[in-house]
């Protein structure tokens, strides 16, 4: 290593109280919405990360989310001061690394370390029980609200492997004696408005959780105006800001399913064979499709084999129903993760028994080649059959 940094971290501010002055500017420029993000100055043996500089000193982002955190505690904690400020830091740095971070930092050292101990023997899965020994104090309503918050926002903005660290909260909070995880089980974290959560009729309903990135659909009466108001109520979830995995549960009085033997029979698939149906609706799947594909994404009730990314099965349905949707296809075969999905190649064998191998035929088989880990051999066969007859 060469030198010391030239940035300041957390602990800095804790062994050097001067520089309270400098880290408190940094959260009012942040609090005022004039906080510009810089990169840390290069220097050897050290690498370069995301900072905001004040009076040409630097300070990690990271750092000044902890310290507003922190600066909270000694004061009196306000859940809602705190999720503001957690807000404009991931509006200014995203959620991954600077903010995510921090946040299970404040968990492990606010929620698990005082009242917690690991009867697990793994390394990687942990079993929390209470502490026999009381730490002399209980958390407040408020601090327990910020950490249903930070559960939230797991799985609203990180990973599909997030949502396990949102029901390892949710179930900390709970042996705490908090009843905050159970209505927001029911309920909801509350941020969605209910005009965006819920849209309900006689002939459907629909109701999306986003703590636990669920969403609920039943259909009482099969008609090309419900699937359409169905259609219009995902859309405008995702545009909303809906987690980007999520489950769809769906309950419908026509049970059929899209025309691809290994495709899972479940509600996904049920949705969107009846709402291709409709012709009239094939451009609203289509802008479904278009909001809901997210690249390291899923449909969180779908395991293993049949794992696949949001958008899916409304890409398939519209792709076995006419060629005109072959550049949706393309850029879909483009997105998904080869390495964790494959049911695109059970597309592809459907379509190519549809189509055949014409011009977009062959693209398509291409592009699902070179993003899957295996292609399904009986659509190899074909297509060697297909080359050996040229």
């Amino acid at each position: 290593m060469g030198d010391k940094p030239t940035y300041f971290v957390f602990d800095d501010v804790l062994r050097d109280k001067s520089l309270r002055k400098y880290f408190d500017l940094c959260v009012k420029d942040v609090q005022e919405g004039i906080a510009r993000l810089s990169r840390t100055r290069a220097k050897a043996g050290y690498p370069s990360w995301p900072c905001f500089r004040v009076e040409g000193k630097e300070f990690l982002v990271s750092a000044v989310l902890e310290y507003y955190l922190y600066d909270l505690h000694c004061n009196g904690f306000i859940s809602e001061s705190a999720e503001a400020f957690t807000e404009k830091m991931r509006a200014i740095c995203g959620w991954q690394w600077d903010v995510d971070r921090v946040l299970r930092k404040w968990i492990e050292r606010v929620v698990i370390n005082p009242f917690f101990c690991d009867a697990s023997d793994s390394e990687y899965e942990h079993k929390w029980v209470l502490n026999p020994e009381d730490p002399g104090y209980t958390l407040t309503d408020e601090q327990l609200k910020f950490a249903c918050y930070i559960a939230v926002c797991f799985t609203k903005y990180g990973h599909s492997f997030d949502k396990s660290f949102t029901k390892e909260i949710f179930d900390l909070v709970t042996a705490l004696g908090s009843k905050l995880p159970a209505k927001i089980k029911k309920n909801g974290s509350g941020s969605l408005p209910k005009e965006i959560a819920e849209c309900k009729t006689e002939e459907f309903s629909c109701i999306a959780n986003d703590a636990f990135a669920t969403i609920k659909i039943s259909v009482k009466n099969e008609s090309e105006e419900s699937y359409s108001k169905i259609l219009d109520y995902l859309c405008n979830l995702l545009e909303f800001g809906f987690s980007h995995s999520y489950a769809i549960e769906f309950k419908g009085q026509n049970k059929i399913y899209l025309p691809i033997k290994k495709l899972p029979k479940k509600g996904v698939n049920q949705l969107f064979a009846n709402a291709i149906l409709y012709p009239k609706l094939h451009d609203k799947i289509e802008r479904y499709a278009r909001l809901a594909m997210k690249e390291f994404e899923w449909y969180l009730n779908l395991d293993g084999e049949y794992s696949a990314m949001p958008g899916s099965f409304a890409v398939f349905a519209l792709g076995l129903y006419n060629e005109k949707y072959h550049k949706l296809v393309c850029d879909y075969l483009s997105l998904c993760d080869g390495e964790h999905q494959s049911i695109q190649g059970e597309f592809v064998l459907t379509y190519i028994e549809k189509f055949g191998f014409t011009e977009k035929g062959l693209e398509l088989y291409k592009l699902c080649g070179s993003n899957i880990q295996e292609l399904p051999k009986k659509l190899i066969a074909r297509y060697n059959k297909f080359v050996a007859q040229r």
